[in-house]
């Protein structure tokens, strides 16, 4: 199996439209906003048959599926079959919806306003799907690839400095700690990273350097504990208020992490380099 402060009063993150999309995507965010707002609450999306499937991802939170909806063949904006939630100031909030279509031999075809490179291709179980190191942009299946799914990302709640249809949202960690996310490209930075372990990140790393390097049970305790007390100290470091360092205490103490990791089970590299290059093709 492969693996994959201030604090928003409001339950739905609603930040501005996009100001250098064009009008098609403008007019494509409020409808999904217009269609999308009834699911603010967890509850109101599980009796419409969304469910809860894999990890709370760092840069995607928890994805929350309708089958019928991802299974119906056709794609409908106002109906997105993933609902992405985040817990932000202590309540799950929607952040994000993502679009589904199976495929064979080329790109999905929609009236969706995002090109066939903002898709990224599924092709195994959902058990083995949830634990991907990092969701990512890959290429167009080849022929003869075979069936898979194709998903699109739309940030339509929680703005994405990578852009709207870009699959991971890095600004997920400081919106989790109630902090302005720098802006920044589609990979993230080492102090990024190290927001992300933060703000509730021990749990899936943990669980992505089992699945990758099968440690022992000593070992795992070891790792675990590493994970919980550097999460502690970056979060003290954070909670001292707005720093001009905060960057670069940030960067260190992911560097840190990392040393502490590669003495104690040596995956500090292999695994949270892994998680930084978040480039990672669904074959």
């Amino acid at each position: 199996m492969r693996i994959a402060a201030v604090w928003w009063p409001l339950v739905l993150v609603a930040t501005p439209l996009p100001a250098q999309s064009d009008s098609a995507r403008v007019g494509f965010v409020q409808a999904v906003r217009d269609a999308t707002r009834r699911y603010a609450e967890r509850a109101t999306a599980a009796n419409d048959g969304y469910r809860k499937i894999g990890p709370d991802f760092p840069s995607m939170g928890e994805h929350w599926i309708s089958v019928p909806l991802v299974v119906s063949g056709t794609v409908d904006l106002l109906h997105p079959p993933i609902l992405e939630y985040a817990t932000l100031g202590g309540h799950p909030t929607l952040v994000g919806v993502a679009y589904a279509q199976l495929v064979r031999d080329g790109p999905p075809t929609t009236l969706l306003p995002a090109g066939p490179e903002a898709w990224h291709y599924h092709a195994g179980t959902v058990d083995v799907e949830s634990f991907i190191l990092g969701h990512a942009q890959a290429p167009t299946p080849p022929p003869g690839a075979g069936p898979r799914i194709a998903v699109l990302h739309a940030w339509v709640w929680l703005e994405n400095p990578a852009g709207l249809f870009a699959t991971n949202n890095w600004a997920l960690p400081y919106a989790r700690l109630g902090l302005a996310a720098p802006a920044r490209d589609a990979e993230p930075s080492e102090a990024t990273l190290a927001a992300a372990l933060a703000s509730g990140g021990e749990s899936y790393l943990s669980t992505l350097i089992r699945m990758r390097h099968r440690p022992s049970s000593a070992d795992s305790a070891r790792i675990d504990s590493i994970l919980t007390s550097h999460a502690a100290a970056i979060r003290n470091t954070l909670a001292r208020g707005d720093d001009p360092s905060r960057g670069l205490q940030l960067t260190t103490a992911w560097q840190t992490l990392r040393a502490a990791l590669d003495t104690a089970c040596a995956c500090g590299w292999a695994t949270l380099g892994d998680l930084a290059a978040a480039k990672h093709s669904h074959q």
